[in-house]
């Protein structure tokens, strides 16, 4: 019943119409069938993402200038978001999928300011297939949507507006989990570690592993559409680093300690793993909602 509604909606909603208004998009978002976990989803969902994937799952003549913003993944690099996703150098001799990330991964493990901090190539391995099966899910939902949706739609038109809906927030959000493990977590003793020396300090790789797969974690299910939201309102993402730390600290207080309960080391911890990235699943409704922005934005 609810992809019936959902697919009368698209139809319908590809009535071309007079620009709305920020105030007018959470009604015609919520009509289409967008969850209210939207934002958190699709930062999720495209923070690491690169022209290579969006090319292979949506989009085979998408450019460098694609409108998809992610992480910066060089973690020291002023600019913590970029505009597009970019064309990062898969290995075109490997023929799958996996093995280009797979690849990509191993090129840069040794790289300390890349991608996470302090976490083992078996966390980042682990986080480039989860995301593959993820993209894989929304590129199912994505061929049902370019069939039914206008990109010059209303619905485009407010799915895409990521100033003004918070999925630019949330991967500001995120970027901020990455370079500094534990800053969200309410403890003023990490958070004065990376304002100590000009909010660059990393955790040695003798604590426990950080890993960077959503916005906080526990051993119960993820849930995008309860989750507390920050008051973005307070942050002004266009400020450095250094100027809005303590800000962030918090802001965007979730409890999120930057550790992961399991060290990914051993046969027996990847049991952990393997549930907690099972619980990952958006479900049907979520891999919809990122497969309408993605559409909208690429078309």
């Amino acid at each position: 019943m609810r992809m019936i509604v959902i697919f009368s909606f698209l139809i319908a909603g590809t009535m071309i119409t007079a620009a709305p208004t920020q105030e007018e998009c959470p009604a015609i978002m919520a009509n289409a069938g967008i969850t209210s976990g939207f934002a958190p989803m699709v930062a999720h969902s495209i923070h690491s993402l690169t022209l290579e994937d969006i090319r292979h799952y949506f989009k085979s003549d998408a450019t460098e200038e694609n409108g998809i913003p992610t992480v910066n993944l060089d973690l020291e690099a002023e600019k913590r978001v970029l505009p597009n996703a970019p064309l990062v150098g898969y290995d075109e001799d490997f023929t799958t999928m996996g093995l280009k990330s797979f690849d990509w991964v191993m090129r840069n493990m040794n790289r300390t300011g890349w991608g996470s901090r302090n976490t083992n190539v078996l966390v980042r391995l682990t986080h480039v297939l989860h995301m593959s099966e993820l993209w894989d899910n929304v590129a199912e939902q994505y061929k049902m949507v370019a069939r039914l949706l206008d990109p010059e739609s209303d619905i485009c038109a407010c799915v895409t507006d990521v100033e003004n809906n918070d999925v630019l927030n949330y991967l500001h959000f995120l970027a901020f989990k990455l370079r500094y493990p534990g800053i969200t977590s309410g403890n003023a003793t990490i958070t004065e570690r990376y304002l100590s020396r000009e909010g660059r300090v990393k955790r040695s790789m003798d604590e426990e592993y950080e890993y960077d797969y959503d916005f906080c974690w526990d051993d119960s299910n993820i849930d995008y559409l309860r989750s507390p939201r920050p008051d973005f309102r307070k942050l002004d993402f266009d400020l450095s680093d250094l100027e809005i730390l303590k800000d962030v600290a918090e802001v965007m207080t979730d409890g999120d300690k930057g550790t992961a309960a399991v060290h990914l080391d051993s046969a027996d911890h990847w049991d952990w793993w393997r549930d907690m990235v099972k619980r990952l699943d958006m479900g049907e409704a979520g891999y919809y909602d990122i497969a309408v922005f993605m559409f909208c934005k690429l078309n």
